[in-house]
């Protein structure tokens, strides 16, 4: 009979971790998928499903693989219902946006895996944090659905500020009057083309027409069209097609 009973706890647990596992991967991959848009949509480059689909899964791996060791976590008999709640969930919650952050640090020209990362564990715990207090004190589908904002809104926040904050040099791209974006300049050359994978598009240009890059303190402009080299410096000017580029560079 023991046996039984224990069996019946056991199988309970794993059915419990299981389907915070499953809740949690639904979270995380919206909150990817929403973050992926937004960024291609800032960067005025066409959304294509496959790179959406790949976002899609591998931050629902990261959820569930988060959410699962939290509950896992939590259903140990070790430490307060106040320590497992607050800090190995936020922990957790940490987690899953260490893993987005280096998910969409490949899609950010120049942000790179660590920075990516870092700023998504830093969003991640604060956003989790939020979590847990705005879902303790409502009802439990409001609390989720705010608590699911503030993570999403914390996370995308802390990609923000570590991209700007470690922003050695900058591509402003104007597109008409008014309407601008930016790019980091880093080893990774900033493509511009009517090629969809080129991170400045410009329909009916030449695929990867020109690149700008920094390396080892000089930014220069590519021209692939005739192979030249041209050396830019802080508010160089360029103007190909419609568009304007102007570079921004510490001084």
């Amino acid at each position: 009979m023991g046996e039984l009973v224990n069996t019946d706890a056991f199988a309970s647990r794993i059915e419990s971790v299981v389907e915070t596992g499953v809740w949690f991967s639904v979270c995380s991959a919206v909150i990817a998928a929403a973050l992926f848009v937004s960024a291609e949509w800032y960067q005025r480059r066409e959304l294509q499903a496959s790179r959406v689909l790949k976002v899609l899964l591998f931050g629902a791996i990261a959820g569930f693989i988060s959410g699962a060791v939290a509950q896992g976590v939590f259903l140990l008999d070790i430490g307060s219902f106040d320590f497992k709640n607050y800090v190995l969930r936020t922990f957790c919650w940490g987690l899953a946006g260490a893993i987005i952050g280096g998910l969409l640090s490949r899609t950010v020209p120049n942000l790179g895996l660590s920075r990516g990362s870092a700023a998504g564990f830093i969003g991640g715990c604060i956003g989790g944090l939020l979590f847990v207090l705005v879902s303790n004190g409502l009802p439990e589908t409001l609390g989720r659905v705010i608590g699911l904002g503030s993570l999403g809104l914390a996370l995308g926040l802390a990609m923000y500020l570590v991209e700007n904050l470690f922003r050695e040099a900058s591509l402003e791209v104007i597109w008409a009057y008014n309407e601008t974006t930016r790019v980091s300049l880093g080893p990774q050359p900033i493509t511009i083309g009517g090629d969809i994978e080129d991170q400045i598009f410009l329909r009916g240009l030449p695929s990867h027409l020109g690149s700008i890059v920094l390396n080892n303190g000089q930014i220069e402009h590519l021209d692939n069209s005739n192979g030249t080299r041209t050396p830019l410096t802080d508010g160089s000017r360029l103007t190909i097609g419609p568009i304007q580029l102007v570079v921004h560079a510490t001084q």
